[in-house]
């Protein structure tokens, strides 16, 4: 299967990681963009061909991220992306508590961590960029709804499409175009 090749995922790291690099230069944050880039694709790929999205990945990355901005808010005498960052955390965080409870098991926990995720790394950059991360992530999920090889139907029914990646995606997207 393609999307589960080991090729597959080291060239898309590498160009992930190559764009960060060109559009955040050498600054702090591009070490913290990247750590998260690195556990990012191969959590898509996981989620992708197995609809879950392991802790044993998910956890360090959420920590790593929250340690690279802490660091980073330390060295540059600087609080408030720090604090910004935290917000985003809590409230995508919040926001997708919600609506793992409401959608009664479309959300999952490794979605709601994914995105507790995507609020501290695109928080940091600024409320822009979340909202921004999130409506991309939102669209993309719509549109793979609609493409047959990419969703799935669950116990019940319903159709379902991996999120990890949309958030992911989302995510990316936001931090190449703010730079």
């Amino acid at each position: 299967m393609l999307a589960g090749s080991w090729w597959l995922g080291a060239a898309l790291t590498a160009a992930v990681l190559g764009l960060l690099a060109w559009r955040v230069g050498a600054r702090g944050e591009l070490v913290v963009y990247g750590f998260v880039a690195v556990l990012a694709v191969p959590l898509a790929v996981i989620d992708w061909c197995e609809h879950r999205l392991p802790r044993a990945l998910v956890y360090p990355q959420l920590a790593g991220a929250c340690v690279g901005f802490t660091v980073l808010s330390i060295v540059r005498s600087e609080a408030a992306p720090g604090v910004r960052a935290l917000g985003a955390l809590v409230a995508v965080g919040a926001l997708f508590l919600v609506l793992a409870v409401v959608s009664d098991g479309g959300v999952g926990a490794g979605d709601l961590s994914v995105a507790a995720v995507i609020g501290v790394v695109t928080g940091w950059s600024g409320w822009p960029e979340v909202a921004g991360a999130l409506l991309v992530a939102s669209v993309l999920a719509l549109i793979l709804l609609a493409v047959p090889s990419a969703r799935r139907r669950d116990e019940r029914g319903g159709l379902v499409v991996p999120f990890g990646p949309c958030l992911f995606v989302g995510a990316f997207i936001m931090l190449t175009l703010g730079g």
